[in-house]
């Protein structure tokens, strides 16, 4: 499932404690860092910050440009200091300018934050860059997608889809049709420039995978070292009809599996919805009131979302219990409430980023997959779902998307094959990965890249690194000794 938001930074905001530390200087206040090496604006919690101005369009690089934010935590042991490592959270539309300074301590190990002076920055349309995302007011997007009834067969529906579209060039001007990753990456080559570095190493978790990917593609030779996790593949098989509608319920898969694990795992009668020996049965009941997280957060998906957000790490399942059975008892949506709005964020009813971006990234690959092409995967992906995965038909996931109007102002496609430009890059595939199922990261490692190491593992959450010592061994002796497994394909047992 693509559309969804949850990624490693959030994931991170669920599990752990974040430090917050003291106030951060306004970005308005941030100095605009260029190739002459200006001082950069202190912001506490040890970090530096500012902005990087970048064309909106490399393609006309004289047009108007927009400031990316960008932090560094510099090399605690500066006489050992490697280099730079960026890093990216994910989502599309993670801050990993958050992630660095609320989760560093958390997401790194030590070994990487001694050597390596780690950066930070916010996607272009993401945090504190530019542009401010938006299409259209807060709830003005779905109203006109609410308007829809699939399949599309009148002419009211398909105007609907198109001025929901054309709501995010409202927004954002021209800026919010290049919000691509692409052009994320193009980005941070100037951040690089910027920083004076001949190279820099890169660590991605979840869709920082696919920006890792994108930046090794069209800037191999700037590349030291690479590591992604929680790796999704971002060219996934589509010669076919057949092909499509299979990968999109692959994707799937993992969240009606998971669920039933969560739901399974209440066999204790103090579960709160052990319901005699049945928590599916009770599922099934508090599932018909999951409109009353819709209604609370504003939003068609929010209950969903709850639900599902629940499912990125085990230790989470109890909450889900919990939430159920507030719902269904006290008719009391405020726990999965809470965990929608890691998805939605703090405007439930604004457009989704995550997919945003993610479908301008599919317009760039497979432009030959028009619109109506896309709205006829989508009919029949949707209803494979809800024939073969009970658990999920009932959150109601099927919702018209604005995606196949892109068209009107999709981006310039990609002219090269999106594989990695053949530097060696180390993915972690993860079996029990709730978001990216373990067959990306190996479609990734086996048909998208020209120069993979994959190393496989199970770890029931988001992502693997930092907490697994077999696949921290492997991730520094990649980043700080650029050396890697003697074989093309190891396994880490499960250490969680």
């Amino acid at each position: 499932m693509k559309w969804m938001r949850v990624a490693f930074a959030a994931f991170l905001a669920m599990t752990v404690n974040v430090a917050c530390g003291s106030a951060m200087v306004p970005v308005e206040d941030w100095v605009v860092l260029t190739t002459e090496g200006q001082e950069w604006t202190s912001c506490g919690l040890d970090l530096e910050c500012g902005v990087v101005e970048v064309p909106v369009d490399y393609r006309n690089p004289e047009s108007d440009s927009i400031r990316i934010a960008v932090n560094v935590h510099r090399a605690i042991v500066q006489d050992e200091r490697i280099g730079y490592l960026f890093v990216n959270p994910g989502g599309p539309g993670e801050s990993g300018v958050d992630l660095v300074r609320d989760a560093l301590f958390d997401a790194f190990a030590e070994d990487l934050i001694s050597h390596f002076d780690i950066v930070g920055f916010d996607p272009r349309g993401v945090g504190l860059s530019e542009p401010d995302f938006a299409c259209g007011v807060p709830g003005e997007q779905l109203d006109l997608l609410a308007t829809i009834a699939m399949p599309i067969d009148t002419a009211e529906e398909t105007e609907a889809g198109e001025a929901a579209a054309n709501l995010c060039i409202q927004s954002m001007g021209q800026a919010g049709g290049l919000l691509h990753s692409e052009y994320v990456a193009r980005d941070m080559d100037e951040i690089r420039k910027v920083l004076g570095a001949e190279t820099i190493s890169y660590l991605g978790y979840s869709y920082g995978s696919t920006l890792g990917v994108w930046y090794a593609t069209l800037f191999p030779q700037q590349v030291r070292a690479m590591v992604v996790d929680g790796a999704d593949n971002p060219v996934d098989p589509a010669a076919t009809h057949e092909e499509r509608v299979r990968e999109s319920v692959e994707e799937t898969a993992p969240f009606a599996d998971l669920l039933g694990q969560a739901l399974a795992a209440c066999a204790d009668p103090q579960c709160p919805m052990y319901d005699h020996g049945d928590p599916v049965d009770y599922y099934m009941q508090a599932a018909e009131k999951l409109e009353l997280v819709n209604l609370a957060a504003e939003h068609p998906l929010a209950g969903a979302m709850g639900v599902i957000s629940t499912l990125y790490s085990e230790e989470t399942w109890p909450l889900l219990w919990e939430g159920l059975f507030e719902l269904n008892e006290n008719d009391d949506p405020s726990l999965l409430h809470e965990f929608a709005m890691f998805q939605l964020g703090d405007e439930p009813g604004a457009a989704n980023i995550t997919e945003h971006i993610n479908c301008l990234d599919g317009w760039v690959l497979q432009p030959e997959l028009d619109r109506q092409i896309q709205l006829q995967d989508t009919a029949a992906s949707d209803a494979i779902i809800d024939r073969d995965f009970p658990l999920l038909e009932v959150l109601n996931l099927s919702t018209p998307s604005a995606c196949p109007f892109y068209d009107q102002f999709a981006p310039v496609p990609l002219d090269k094959p999106l594989d990695g430009g053949d530097v060696p890059i180390l993915i972690i595939g993860n079996h029990a990965d709730p978001a990216t199922p373990f067959s990306e990261s190996e479609e990734l490692a086996t048909l998208t890249l020209s120069n993979a190491y994959l190393v496989e593992t199970s770890h029931a959450s988001h992502t693997v690194y930092p907490n697994n010592q077999c696949v921290n061994n492997h991730v520094h002796k990649v980043l700080l000794e650029r050396k890697f497994p003697s074989e093309r394909r190891v396994l880490c047992e499960r250490e969680d």
